[in-house]
């Protein structure tokens, strides 16, 4: 059995992106300066990132006989990903994403579709996946099978860090217990509290977690609570082409700074360096930075 620093579980999906023109009528055919297809999703970017940063990073998931799989396995293998714990079902597709990115602003607006999507089952996990990894990285959509994965790993106390955006509360809160990390967009935090800040949303969810809690909300930065302290970290401004990815690629270089031993502070900051180098490609998988150009860049703008 392969020994991995990192397997990742969850939602697969192909992403077809296009830049938007500045000027379009309804009805009528545009030719745009870019279209680029590129695997995506938190799981998916996250694993790729991870890999692109030298982790042995594993996927979990399901590969279909179809022209969208073979995409999708195809991006996974191209950044560095082993897929060789993928579970073969050939009726199974991935989720596609149809991503709208704004040319003047770089924000995209995402329309996807879980047709033909399988997601992992607590009977397809084997427990030698979890007990021989340093980290496992669930998202919140396969919710089964991550549910399970977080179990076993509580129950061998193998580190595991959870991003979830939108669910079901009471899975969502069962995540929570069962993660030793756990990194949330505001909106999410709002929907699961009820509060509005992210001080008071990290309170509250602390109630619930022993796991270290971290929120994000793009421009803003992100907010952890660390001995019951507020720590901030802003973002890095950067020449934004596209914020695709960027989330994913924050959680990606934040496990990845947990596991070389950085201080809960030192993580949020590597995480933003790394999103924000992100932020400057169109999609999220198109140009990961080494982790000494993260840090040289975070050392330049600290230094500005």
């Amino acid at each position: 059995m392969m020994v991995f620093d990192v397997i990742v579980s969850g939602l697969n999906v192909v992403d077809l992106l296009v830049t938007l023109p500045s000027g379009y009528e309804a009805g009528k055919k545009h030719e745009v300066e870019t279209i680029l297809i590129q695997g995506g999703a938190p799981a998916g970017n996250a694993a790729c990132g991870l890999a692109s940063l030298g982790l042995h990073t594993a996927f979990l998931g399901f590969n279909g006989e179809n022209t969208q799989s073979q995409i999708a396995l195809a991006e996974l293998q191209r950044c560095g990903v082993d897929t060789q714990l993928m579970l073969d079902d050939a009726q199974a597709q991935p989720a596609i994403a149809l991503v709208e990115v704004d040319p003047k602003t770089g924000d995209r607006t995402v329309f996807y579709s879980l047709q033909g999507y399988r997601a992992l089952s607590v009977n397809d996990i084997v427990p030698s996946w979890v007990t021989n990894s340093r980290l496992v990285f669930v998202d919140g959509y396969d919710v089964e099978g991550n549910l399970e994965l977080l179990r076993q790993a509580k129950a061998a106390n193998v580190p595991s860090l959870i991003d979830i955006e939108a669910g079901d509360k009471a899975t969502l809160n069962t995540m929570l217990e069962l993660a030793s990390h756990a990194i949330l967009p505001l909106e999410a935090a709002q929907e699961l509290t009820g509060m509005q800040h992210a001080e008071q949303c990290l309170r509250h969810l602390a109630q619930i977690t022993e796991g270290q809690l971290v929120i994000t909300d793009g421009a803003n930065g992100s907010w952890a609570l660390h001995h019951n302290s507020i720590i901030h970290q802003s973002i890095f401004a950067v020449e934004v082409v596209d914020t695709t990815g960027c989330g994913d690629a924050y959680h990606a270089a934040y496990a990845y700074a947990l596991l070389r031993g950085d201080s809960l502070a030192q993580r949020m900051q590597f995480a933003a360096g790394f999103a924000a180098l992100i932020a400057r490609h169109l999609g999220g998988r198109t140009s990961f930075p080494s982790a000494s150009e993260v840090q040289s860049f975070i050392e330049s703008h600290c230094k500005a």
